[in-house]
């Protein structure tokens, strides 16, 4: 299960602080941004005529920021020692209220597709998980508890809104896979063969059908319903999936010298609309895959693509940040120089939380990349 243990390994990174400077700058057409320069204080961005904030914040309660209430609005969460809490802030104002809180230490939070239900993973234990479903305004409406489970992989349904695919790991790294109905708090389990499935509609989800024995690269990908309990195999080889509302994106058809198809598909056909080749990067016994994220409103996707192939233990070269209009079949380099690191889009795409603990944003329309969070 070496796969396994990569895939659910999170390396954390602590955050240096910044101070903003004393006068406002309105930006306009800026250039390129290098991440090897140092970071732009949070120079306060004229932006729709309003000004960014900035959240300061002790850096021993500090814990990340975690995800997008709405379009100026984050969720960032804070331990305060007796448990956490998770606080909106509005870049706009600066303006912090409290949205969850809870005696369990929280890990993460994750929207769904419409930014009206938000999944709150929490740890009681080290082997026992909890999930809590909260509305827009904080207000609980549904959990579920799993023992002797020491990770959860989570996937939002895109179509409605309203469900979960859950896989829980035991210590053993064997797992169980259920879906969870947030109206009803029903908890189905499901026996699909890899633990790491999304939703491909309604009524089917996918996943990547490796060969434990054998251990390769590539390997097909499925398709499982979860009314017939039927897989079918779709693609012949792939190395990475994603899949959004009514769009599955696939890396895969790896060349000797390591350039991957980049390959969008429209769901539930599987009609091929647009792919490009890019280079991959090598580690232990699979490929690096880089943090990407997709707009569903404006069919934009956005990730990360290495200037060269090769081995990550020798690579240097940065990381190129790409967007790719899926609708009209174009990439773009919106910055150059970047490191690999977890993005997240706010609802309409016009910016991006950036940081292994989302505290930077990008604005792809000027190039800016910007300190949000000053710990002291």
């Amino acid at each position: 299960m070496k796969r396994v243990l990569f895939i659910i390994t999170i390396v954390l990174c602590m955050l240096s602080g910044c101070q903003s400077p004393p006068t406002p700058k309105e930006v306009s057409n800026a250039p390129l941004l290098s991440n090897h320069a140092k970071p732009k204080p949070f120079n306060p961005l004229i932006l729709h005529n309003e000004t960014l904030e900035m959240l300061s914040i002790p850096a021993e309660q500090f814990s990340t920021v975690a995800e997008w209430l709405n379009d100026e609005t984050i969720l960032y969460i804070e331990n305060d020692g007796t448990g956490s809490k998770v606080l909106s802030f509005h870049i706009l104002s600066g303006e912090t209220e409290l949205f969850f809180e809870s005696a369990e230490t929280i890990i993460s939070v994750t929207a769904n597709s419409d930014f009206d239900l938000f999944l709150i993973r929490s740890a009681p234990s080290y082997t026992e998980g909890k999930l809590s479903i909260v509305s827009d305004n904080g207000e609980l409406i549904a959990g579920w508890n799993f023992v002797d489970s020491i990770d959860l992989v989570t996937s939002w349904d895109p179509y409605t809104g309203e469900k979960l695919l859950v896989s829980s790991f035991k210590e053993d790294w064997s797992y169980d896979t259920y879906i969870l109905d947030v109206p009803t708090q029903n908890m189905i389990k499901k026996n699909v063969d890899d633990p790491f499935v999304q939703w491909l509609s309604e009524e089917r989800v996918g996943f990547i059908n490796w060969n434990q024995e054998m251990p390769l690269l590539e390997a097909p990908f499925f398709s499982y319903n979860l009314t017939t309990n039927e897989a079918k195999e779709i693609l012949e080889k792939i190395v990475t999936f994603q899949s959004y509302h009514k769009l599955l994106f696939t890396v895969g058809d790896v060349k000797d010298e390591h350039i991957g198809l980049y390959t969008f598909y429209r769901l539930p056909d599987f009609e091929s609309v647009y792919s490009y080749e890019a280079p991959l990067l090598t580690m232990y016994s699979n490929y690096l895959i880089p943090y990407s994220a997709y707009v569903v409103g404006t069919e934009r996707f956005f990730t990360f693509e290495p200037i060269s192939a090769g081995s990550i233990d020798v690579y240097a070269g940065g990381f190129q940040f790409v967007e790719v209009d899926v609708a009209e079949g174009t990439k773009k380099v919106l910055y150059e120089d970047m490191e690999n690191k977890p993005i997240k889009f706010s609802p309409n795409g016009l910016l991006c939380l950036y940081g292994y603990q989302l505290e930077q944003i990008l604005i792809p329309s000027t190039g800016e990349m910007l300190n949000l969070v000053e710990v002291f």
